[in-house]
């Protein structure tokens, strides 16, 4: 077997059966039971006529998705995809192995990708589903391409926020405390400083590919500053294959000992 498929298929399995997983996917599920509550708030006739179900899932994907549950879930994540592996003291079956650390890397990396990806992509779009019910047939169907946008922008940021906390999972001792710090530090109180700071944040390029007007952003929209969707998509990129190339790096230079 492939060796970089081979570490694959057991970083997913093992991602799959954690209780970390159960715990982010309960986490994952509260936009939905939102969804719910606020559609049939609407469809009670007791709401305001300006909310409708695209205003409300745009508000619950920009602000609950993208600048909350995308941040947690790519933090607790991405920092274990190292850090786990000493704590369970597993990392010496893995370094013994004829493969390269790149490659477990690497493997480890994709597997991330595709169990943040499974639990929170279909999150986000049940919740479109749940709150387009509310608005007259057809509406649903317009909105799509906004959907699908939505989608792309929460799978970059799964693909950059990940590279980014690996790294951390890599480098620090206790990464989860050093990765709360930097997201609540760096991500979320620098993205309120007007000005050309909040350009050094991955959250501003992610913010920059939204397909929704300010006044659905909540009060961060207010803050940012304007950068073209093509300079976010680049940056984006560049940003994350350099992060992932600095971690396989990291990764393989460093030695790792375990904790008696």
């Amino acid at each position: 077997m492939n060796p970089l498929n081979a570490v694959f298929r057991l970083s997913l399995a093992v991602l799959v059966k954690s209780r970390r997983t159960l715990m982010i996917g309960i986490l994952c599920f509260m936009p939905v039971l939102g969804s719910i509550f606020g559609t049939a708030f609407m469809m009670s006739g007791v709401a305001q006529q300006e909310l409708t179900g695209f205003s409300l899932t745009s508000f619950i994907i920009v602000n609950g998705y993208v600048h909350v549950l995308l941040l947690v879930v790519t933090l607790f994540y991405g920092t274990a995809l190292v850090s786990d592996e000493l704590e369970d003291k597993t990392i010496t079956y893995l370094l013994v192995r004829p493969v390269s650390k790149s490659t477990i890397y690497l493997g480890k990396y994709l597997a991330y990708l595709v169990a943040a990806s499974l639990l929170l992509l279909p999150s986000a779009a049940l919740c479109f589903l749940i709150s387009m019910a509310a608005d007259p047939p057809g509406e649903s169907s317009r909105h799509v391409p906004i959907l699908l946008q939505d989608l792309g922008v929460l799978g970059i940021g799964i693909v950059a926020y990940g590279a980014l906390y690996a790294v951390i999972g890599a480098v620090a001792k206790r990464p989860v405390f050093v990765g709360l710090a930097f997201t609540f530090i760096w991500e979320t109180v620098v993205t309120f400083i007007p000005g050309y700071l909040s350009k050094l944040t991955i959250k501003h390029y992610l913010s920059a590919l939204l397909p929704h007007a300010v006044s659905q952003r909540g009060i961060i929209g207010f803050f940012e500053s304007a950068t073209s969707p093509v300079t976010a998509v680049v940056v984006l990129v560049l940003a994350t294959a350099g992060l992932l190339a600095l971690g396989a790096w990291v990764f393989t230079n460093r030695e790792y000992v375990l904790e008696q």
